[in-house]
């Protein structure tokens, strides 16, 4: 079971990546270091990583950092299958390398991603199972998975006598998808533990982007996944929501909602100054009021390319 304790992750996505998000020109890993030890110092301790991000420098990073401190971080990284990944020990030996990369013998927590090729779900629930009984994972979880998936996942997890802790999946004002195809209330009926991956719609809803100011390159292709005629308006709203709760800024009024939902958002984070604003998000709330009017004003958004 996830910890119910847990309010608020980290993701690690531009950790070591650097042809999307710029990593060695916008930012280094010093930022990274500090970032990482103000998330610490303030209570915030479970990170979400992937061998996907930056080839594996994500996990090599947050395995650096994870050896330099005696605090105890819980570490979720994901299981990716691959075309030609086809035998049980393909699964064992990607999930070995995550854990090498982490400087691991034990990981807390394997996201399964979506099947592709022979790792049908039926087998990826094998495999997991597997990775438990070993002892190199203590608790299963899934990552980007529509609920028919997750259903079929913990209907075979179950066999084992194991539950899946927590589902990561994108979640924010400007996708509200999980709310309306079942997944938000399959998870909550399951008891998982959902977790908001791209909180801030890739930082459209930290104000920093708009037509007259757009992000470059692939980030920018990956925005135009999100639709909403009247952003400026949601923008607007978000900083007056804000500043009535103590001069918050739009970013942490989208966690903020997130975390309102029973969601825990995991922000990406490339230096201190996120770090600390993203730290401060279970220490306060919205009310019902701001919560609903900023329902209100989403209701209707739709992500491109999905029904």
């Amino acid at each position: 079971m996830f910890p119910s304790e847990i309010k608020l992750g980290v993701g690690t996505w531009a950790w070591g990546e650097r042809l999307l998000w710029g990593y060695g020109q916008e930012y280094n890993k010093t930022d990274l270091s500090a970032a990482f030890r103000r998330y610490l110092n303030d209570g915030v301790y479970f990170f979400s990583t992937s061998p996907a991000f930056g080839e594996g420098d994500s996990e090599r990073i947050l395995g650096e950092f994870n050896a330099q401190t005696p605090a105890e971080l819980l570490i979720a990284t994901k299981y990716v299958p691959r075309p030609w990944h086809l035998r049980r020990s393909d699964f064992m030996e990607s999930l070995k390398q995550s854990l090498l990369r982490l400087g691991l013998n034990k990981l807390d927590i394997l996201e399964i991603c979506p099947p592709t090729g022979r790792m049908t779900i039926s087998r990826l629930a094998d495999c997991a199972a597997e990775a438990v009984e070993l002892g190199l994972v203590e608790q299963v979880g899934l990552s980007g998975m529509d609920a028919h998936q997750i259903d079929s996942f913990n209907e075979a997890l179950s066999r084992f006598g194991y539950s899946i802790a927590c589902l990561e999946t994108p979640y924010n004002l400007l996708d509200r998808s999980i709310e309306k195809n079942g997944v938000l209330d399959l998870c909550h009926g399951l008891n998982i533990t959902v977790l908001a991956q791209q909180p801030l719609a890739m930082g459209l809803l930290t104000g920093k982007y708009n037509t007259e100011a757009p992000a470059s390159g692939s980030r920018r292709q990956l925005m135009l996944r999100y639709y909403m005629p009247r952003l400026d308006i949601l923008l607007r709203t978000m900083n007056h929501i804000g500043l009535e709760n103590g001069g918050k800024n739009s970013a942490q009024v989208a966690l903020n909602w997130i975390a309102r939902k029973g969601v825990v958002p995991i922000p990406g984070t490339k230096t201190l100054a996120q770090a600390i604003e993203n730290a401060q998000t279970p220490a306060w709330r919205i009310t019902p009021e701001q919560t609903a009017l900023l329902d209100t004003l989403t209701g209707k958004t739709e992500v491109r390319g999905e029904g």
